[in-house]
Order: C-alpha cells, then structure tokens, then sequence
C-alpha cells in the first residue's frame, strides 16, 4: 500500500513538471523547457538506478 501512495505522490510531481515544461514551450522560453527535461530525466534515471 506505501508503495502506491509513493508511486502517486510521483506521479503528481511528474504531472506538475510536464504542465511547467508545457507552459514554458508555449511561452517559447526554450532554454528553461531544455534545462527543465534534463532534470527530469536526470531525475527518472536516479529513480530507476534507486531500485
């Protein structure tokens, strides 16, 4: 059951990072979407290496 409510609370973070990323393309602020996406894959790929 922790480790659902782990896996959530993930996916509303990773929701919330893909609205920012979104909004900041449509903003054409590609520099700040460009460092936003290699945070998050920095951070997906510590998460896989986690586990």
């Amino acid at each position: 059951m922790e480790d659902t409510s782990v896996f959530k609370s993930y996916l509303r973070r990773l929701l919330q990072d893909l609205k920012d990323l979104q909004q900041a393309l449509k903003n054409k602020e590609y520099e700040k979407a460009s460092q936003m996406t290699e945070k998050l894959i920095v951070d997906t790929q510590k998460g896989i290496e986690d586990n």
